[in-house]
Parts: structure tokens; sequence; C-alpha cells
């Protein structure tokens, strides 16, 4: 039996509601499943939605999946291996459009801070859009889960067995890059490291660790190699630090036979009161001493303003446009990654770091073939890596 006129409107307003309604609910579940601080029920109602929990170890959501594969941003994860302290971690990919052609990319990896996950990096940062103009690999690692006291999903930089080569979590994030490296064309002379706070404190000990194969890395508000936790201020207590040559002997006798003089750009502000800027002081100086860069006098200075932030930017150590070591210090912006997109820990009203970051990612000269060897494992296709 036919339906009335009637009917028959009522049936496709009915439709068309119950379209309105579900697409409601999927944007609804994205915007959950980026809350990136505690909050109170949030987790039922992430469940309800179809969104995941945010805690170490959670697994991602299956809408999650389905939205990477369709744009090259994959979730994949590292088995534990047999050596000391490592762990089974998540971490993000994401290949860019140029991903696919005969030439290999350059990888950069970033690291997330305390209190966040591989996913509010990703977001504040814009490294992806970045990428997929420059034509590189990202990958994000989590830290997915640790033994001990910590802030919430903090890297362990003040502990030592965490930061030597062969073990713990340094050990755990070269080999996610030589796992990315085996199944995708990633160009091994041009792997690149930067961080934000406690990950980039780990990225500063991955640079030192494996300080042979890595072509550069990039410090956001971190502290120098082999700091205790007292380097940060927390709860008005902490902001003691090493003296420079402490930290420039400590580099020195973790560096393994054929490290090269890792160029590092340290972006830090005046106005951070978790991680002092001396800090960033101590960082560029142990730096220096440890690669023989004289850092009192840079080669090249710059300052601007950028969207109401003063900014001062130093090259050390070359008299052409690439320094071993730069400085990127901001005014006024407090404790974040500077000039990305809004979200945890961001202060986008400020130069654009990783704009700045990758420039000078893209400056520093790629390792010698020899050096960095070649991947025994053929390069994966897309379709196969999902």
């Amino acid at each position: 039996m036919s339906q009335s006129p009637e009917n028959s409107r009522l049936t496709r307003l009915r439709r068309q509601i119950a379209d309105a309604y579900r697409a409601a609910l999927g944007k609804v579940s994205q915007r959950l499943s980026r809350l990136v601080m505690p909050c109170p029920g949030c987790t039922a109602l992430r469940r309800w939605f179809g969104a995941s929990p945010r805690d170490s170890g959670s697994q991602p959501g299956a809408h999650r999946l389905a939205v990477a594969a369709a744009s090259q941003d994959l979730v994949r994860y590292f088995a534990r291996r047999d050596y000391a302290r490592s762990r089974r971690r998540r971490y993000a990919l994401h290949l860019p459009p140029q991903y696919g052609r005969s030439q290999e990319l350059p990888l950069v990896m970033v690291l997330h801070g305390c209190r966040q996950d591989e996913q509010d990096i990703r977001q504040i940062s814009g490294f992806d859009a970045i990428a997929d103009q420059e034509g590189f690999v990202v990958v994000y690692p989590f830290v997915t889960s640790y033994a001990g006291l910590r802030t919430r999903n903090c890297w362990g930089w003040w502990q030592r067995h965490e930061i030597e080569a062969g073990a713990g979590e340094v050990e755990d994030l070269w080999q996610i890059i030589n796992e990315v490296a085996a199944k995708f064309r990633i160009d091994r002379r041009r792997i690149h490291v930067t961080g934000l706070s406690s990950g980039a404190a780990m990225a500063a000990a991955l640079l030192v660790a494996h300080a042979d194969r890595i072509a550069s890395g990039a410090v956001v508000a971190g502290v120098p190699y082999g700091e205790t936790a007292r380097a940060v201020n927390l709860w008005g207590f902490g902001g003691r630090f090493k003296p420079v040559d402490v930290v420039a002997d400590a580099m020195q006798q973790a560096l393994r036979p054929g490290a090269h003089a890792v160029p590092l750009m340290v972006v830090h502000s005046d106005a951070d009161e978790t991680v002092n800027i001396r800090a960033a002081h101590n960082l560029r100086d142990s730096w220096g001493r440890c690669f023989g860069v004289d850092t009192e006098r840079p080669q090249t200075r710059t300052s601007g303003i950028t969207l109401g932030a003063p900014w001062v930017h130093s090259c050390y150590g070359r008299a052409s446009q690439n320094g071993l070591v730069e400085t990127l210090f901001v005014e006024g912006r407090g404790h974040g990654w500077y000039g990305g997109n809004p979200g945890s820990y961001s202060y986008p009203e400020a130069p654009d770091v990783s704009r700045w970051i990758w420039d000078f990612f893209q400056r520093q000269p790629p390792l010698p073939a020899t050096t960095v060897g070649s991947s025994a494992a053929k390069p994966s296709s897309v379709a196969a890596a999902v």
C-alpha cells in the first residue's frame, strides 16, 4: 500500500533527523576523543559516543582507525623487545601525499609532553600540515605505559636507565624509528627528532644516545641531557640545574663511536614558570661544550615580533646560514608549544616554532650513507601498512 503525501513527508523528515543526529554524534565523538586534561565523567561520555579512553595504554577507537586509514594517518604498535625495560608502545604515523613516489622521504619524530598523548602534540604542533607541504613523514610515539610514580604520561628523562642506549625508553624510541624506516620509504640520512617539555628532554637524550644516526634535533621547553627531576619547578620547588661542565661530561661519556656533532635548535620562553629559561641556556652551552661550539658569541642574531610575541633567533658555530646550535627565545609566553594550533599546552599567538624547526631540519646536511646503513626490510605500501 502506497503512503499518503503526508506520511511520505514524515518518513523523509525522520530520515533527515536521524542522519543529522548521527552526524552530530560523530562530531561529539571526535571532540571528546581530543579532550586532553583530566575530566570527571569524560571516560563514560567517550564510551557512550564511541570514543576511547585517553589513559595510558588505551586502545584507539574504531572511528579513529577508519579516519586514519582514509587520510594516510596510521595507528601502529611497537612490540616489546627483549632488552631491559622495553615496553609495548602505540604511535601515530602521518604519510604525506608525496609518499609512495620513487624518492625516500625524511622522517621527523615528535614527542609529547606530560599530561599529553601523541594526538595532543600532533594537534598543537601542526606538523602534519607542514609535512603535506614539504614532503616528509611524521611519527608521534605515545609513552603508553611506565613504571613508578610520574606526572601522567611523562617520559622518564630524569631516570638514567631510561636515557642510555640499549635499554628503556630511549632505545624503544630508536627502535620505533628503525621499524618505521624498515617498513616505509624513509631516507635514513635525514632523521630528525623534536619534542615538548618531557618529550623535549627525551629528544635530547635520544640525540645523545644515537648521535651517530640522527641528522638533527630540536628541544621546545626542555632541559639539558641527564638533568634531575629538580630541574622542573613543581609547586614552587625545583629549578635547580647541574653545572654546564657536568652535563657536557655526561654527554661525552654517553656518545657512541661514530657520533657526529648533532645540530640542535633550542626553543624556550622567558616567561616559562615550569622550566626556567636557564635550562635552555644550559642546554645550549652544554651542547656547545660537548661538540666544540662557541656559544658565547653568535654568528648571526635576528629579532622580531610575531602576533604580539617578541622573539630573538641566534646561530652559533658556523659562519654560513646553518648554525650547529641555534636558539629561538620567545618573550611573554608560558610553558608549551608556540605558534601552533589551540590545545593542551599551546600558545598560538607566537612565532610558529614548527615552521622554524622544520626550516632548521631541512638546512642540515644529510648524514653520509655509509654511516646510517640501509634498511633490510622492503618498504611497505600504505595499503599493506594499515
